[in-house]
């Protein structure tokens, strides 16, 4: 098979026989979903396919839902429809954006923000969005891009200056969509914020022998500065307010990284997202080498950190580069070296007492 043949592979649309609706009975509770399929020149398309090329996949959203991914309207079609990858990056990056009440972007890879940053100092979206992908432009490179505010000329002339994939947003400015025309594969996708309210099922997970784990779905209680604010500081310096801003901001991006997951975060934009690593200081020596590649300085930066720190080298570590605040679930069995490590350096910390892992 040619190279020529292979690239085809990825642009042609996987036929699928999956059903129309499906059923999900819990305790005698039914929850009705409906296959998602859009009209594309008077035919109707699904996923173009799963993971992989390989894999047939469908969407399905609950009956009676209109706001969230699977509600997404497709602005513009390209490279045959969105993959399912496509599909659960924008769910995660919208799960970010919704955190936020000012203009916020998540520019997402395999599931994880590459970069986040939201409206700091009134900034034009525009710089907004220059801001999360320039956090890590290595990894943008064929990205999802998640906003939660009308996209306008500027802004998608920026988004087209590099390779993005896809763009979901909850709309678009008239003058905007022509500059995407400019680029045929590019997917454009109005998504509205979802509905927290809803009855949703728990999460599911398929195990290697079909077993399942099913589990509630994880939403951090920590959703503004007042609670935040009223959580415990066992350190002797606390956190001043921009500190706090960027911790709860952190924070909140890191409930939806992948652990073992660590963010640096400052002036209301990520520095280096750690995700995935087995160990903890990995994931942190992790952000380090990206904000160093990239230029970020990391003094006065916040930490945010997805489980409990086991050692005192994350602090060490996290000294050396003059980080200054740091906020984390607590509970290891040498918190207090912990403690005493970051008053050594002068940093402050919050406990959160709830561990956001992530592991699907």
């Amino acid at each position: 098979m040619s190279s020529q043949e292979i690239r085809r592979i990825y642009r042609k649309a996987v036929g699928e026989d999956f059903p129309d609706s499906i059923t999900l009975t819990l305790g005698g509770r039914k929850h009705q979903y409906d296959k998602v399929q859009w009209t594309v020149k008077d035919e109707r398309r699904g996923l173009r396919y799963g993971t992989n090329p390989h894999q047939r996949a469908a969407l399905y959203k609950p009956q009676g839902s209109k706001t969230g991914v699977g509600n997404v309207e497709w602005i513009k079609w390209g490279k045959d429809g969105p993959s399912a990858t496509n599909i659960e990056d924008g769910s995660h990056g919208n799960r970010i954006v919704s955190y936020f009440d000012k203009p916020t972007v998540s520019v997402m890879k395999h599931l994880n923000p590459s970069g986040v940053a939201v409206q700091h100092s009134n900034e034009g979206n525009a710089e907004v969005y220059r801001k999360a992908r320039d956090a890590d432009p290595r990894a943008a490179f064929g990205s999802v891009v998640v906003v939660n505010f009308p996209i306008d000329i500027e802004t998608a002339k920026e988004i087209m200056s590099t390779y993005v994939e896809v763009v979901y947003a909850p709309d678009f400015q008239r003058n905007a969509l022509p500059v995407f025309e400019a680029k045929k594969d590019i997917r454009i996708g109005k998504i509205r914020k979802s509905d927290d309210s809803r009855n949703l099922p728990p999460d599911i997970v398929v195990l290697d022998d079909g077993s399942l784990i099913l589990e509630d779905p994880y939403k951090t209680r920590i959703r503004s500065l007042e609670p935040l604010k009223q959580l415990p500081v066992p350190t002797k310096r606390k956190p001043i307010e921009n500190e706090y801003r960027d911790l709860l901001q952190a924070w909140w991006v890191t409930c939806e990284v992948r652990s073992n997951a660590i963010v640096l975060w400052k002036n209301g934009a990520s520095l280096a997202i750690g995700t995935g690593q087995q160990d903890r200081v990995g994931a942190l020596e992790n952000c380090v080498e990206k904000a160093h590649r990239f230029g970020h300085d990391l003094k006065g930066s916040s930490l945010a950190s997805d489980g409990f720190f086991p050692k005192t080298d994350n602090i060490e570590t996290a000294a050396a580069e003059g980080i200054s605040a740091i906020i984390q679930p607590g509970g290891s069995v040498e918190d207090n070296l912990v403690i005493e490590a970051c008053d050594k350096n002068g940093i402050a910390m919050v406990l959160t007492g709830e561990r956001s892992f992530r592991h699907f």
